[in-house]
C-alpha cells in the first residue's frame, strides 16, 4: 500500500469516527502522528495543525473539528493535504426547513399609491369625491 493510500484512509476513518458521533459535542482536535507510530493529541489546540506537527516531530497531522453544522477533517503530510468535510442532518434540515418566510404578501388595500390613488379608493367604495381632478 502507498504512502498516500494510507494517509488518506486514515483521514477517512478518522472522518467516519468524528461524524458517529451523535452527542452534539463541540470539538478540536489535533492527532499528530509520530515518526515511531506512537499518536500525541491535543485537545481544544490553538495551533495551527502545521506549527503542532513540527513542534512535536509528527510526520502526519489531522485536525478534526465538529460543530452542529458537520464534520470537517484536514490532514496534512509533508506538502500534501487533504480535507474531508460533511454536513450534519441538523445543518441541513435548518437550511432547507427555514422558519423564517422567504417573502412576503401584502394586501394591496393596506398600501398607497398617494392621494388620488385615496380619492378612486374612496369613490369605489360610494364616498364623495372631493379632489378628484375636474375634466375641462
Amino acid at each position: 500500500m502507498s504512502q498516500v493510500d494510507h494517509f488518506l484512509r486514515n483521514a477517512q476513518e478518522i472522518f467516519e469516527v468524528a461524524s458517529a458521533d451523535r452527542s452534539g459535542d463541540h470539538a478540536d482536535i489535533a492527532l499528530l502522528i509520530r515518526p515511531d507510530g506512537g499518536m500525541h493529541v491535543i485537545m481544544d489546540t490553538p495551533f495551527a495543525l502545521d506549527s503542532a506537527a513540527a513542534s512535536n516531530g509528527a510526520m502526519l497531522a489531522y485536525r478534526v473539528t465538529r460543530t452542529e453544522a458537520g464534520v470537517r477533517v484536514v490532514g496534512k503530510k509533508g506538502g500534501r493535504t487533504c480535507v474531508l468535510q460533511g454536513s450534519s442532518a441538523v445543518s441541513f434540515q435548518k437550511a432547507a426547513l427555514r422558519d423564517q418566510p422567504l417573502y412576503s404578501i401584502t394586501s394591496p388595500l393596506l398600501t398607497s399609491a398617494g392621494p388620488v390613488a385615496d380619492e378612486m379608493f374612496r369613490a369605489n367604495r360610494g364616498e364623495a369625491a372631493s379632489m378628484m381632478p375636474q375634466s375641462m
